[in-house]
């Protein structure tokens, strides 16, 4: 089994603790294989690759989509998860490098989480899931993405049954699709999520991304008007509230623990009871992310779960 650490140009922790987390990790991949060997095979999920056409993006939206074990013999329909990558990924991300398949299926099997409908799309390795300069991502995913999956697949329709998440560029985008579009989702997983304010730092991809791009320059005032921080007093007029997981490595090497952080506080001030923050040990990379996704999907469904 192979399995991929971002290399940071930058290192925090002690080689011990590396070698701490990397042996830690390598057990936990172990066990996981182990258990995925011994499991019946009828009991795993059912991994597929689609696309869905896009007029924002006049060009489809590809997407890995995984469908739990039950959904091949019943006629119900689920609860959907959209999870998204970080920059430079793709449609395959979550499930090559981030063990999704393998959690989901140890979640669901253990009873931890609801049979769910997983769409991993990508709108482009650039996107950040926004309208940006140069391309509408963010309509794509929700004005194309959305109803197709609903068309195609017995995925629940409503509210209830709609959750996001993502990491890093991901995270970006889970968290401001979630803020802007509070009606159509119950619950939001915001893993390592890119949002710097006021401004990226220069090591991050957001400053050479054509959706901050004005002139062939970084500019800094459509960056502003895209981050969460423009959509707070919007999100707080609104009658929903989206419950929110973040969770960031504390040696992050884009500064994002903190960002994180302030990120909760604001949050706190409008929903106390339904945001949660954790800082893990760790660095910006497949590690963090891939110990994140567990919690992280069981706590967007048990809010989903609530939602009247």
């Amino acid at each position: 089994m192979v399995f991929a650490i971002s290399a940071s140009p930058k290192q925090h922790a002690a080689p011990s603790a590396q070698r701490s987390r990397l042996q830690h990790g390598l057990s936990a991949l172990a066990l996981l294989a182990c258990l995925s060997a011994l499991a019946p095979s009828t009991q795993a999920g059912e991994v597929l690759a689609d696309e869905a056409p896009s007029t924002a993006l006049g060009r489809p939206v590809k997407f890995t989509v995984y469908l739990p074990d039950a959904y091949k013999t019943g006629d119900s329909r689920y609860p959907v998860v959209y999870l998204l990558h970080g920059a430079g990924g793709d449609e395959n991300e979550w499930r090559t490098k981030g063990g999704a398949v393998e959690t989901l299926d140890g979640l669901i099997k253990r009873g931890l989480m609801r049979p769910s409908v997983v769409v991993m799309p990508t709108a482009g390795p650039a996107s950040w899931w926004a309208d940006g300069a140069a391309e509408k991502a963010g309509t794509a995913i929700m004005n194309d993405l959305l109803p197709y999956i609903e068309a195609r697949y017995r995925v629940q329709k409503e509210r209830s049954g709609r959750a996001i998440g993502g990491l890093s560029m991901g995270g970006y985008g889970a968290l401001n699709l979630s803020l802007r579009y509070p009606d159509k989702f119950c619950s939001a997983a915001v893993i390592s999520p890119a949002i710097y304010d006021p401004l990226p730092p220069e090591t991050s991809a957001a400053r050479r991304t054509p959706q901050f791009t004005r002139n062939g320059q970084f500019d800094a005032e459509t960056w502003k008007a895209l981050n969460y921080p423009a959509a707070l007093d919007s999100y707080r007029a609104n009658p929903h509230r989206v419950p929110m997981w973040i969770v960031s490595g504390d040696h992050d090497y884009l500064g994002i623990a903190p960002m994180s952080a302030n990120l909760y506080w604001r949050l706190y001030q409008i929903q106390p009871k339904q945001v949660e923050l954790r800082v893990i040990d760790g660095d910006h990379e497949w590690l963090v992310f891939r110990d994140a996704l567990p919690d992280a999907l069981q706590y967007v469904d048990r809010q989903c779960r609530a939602v009247k």
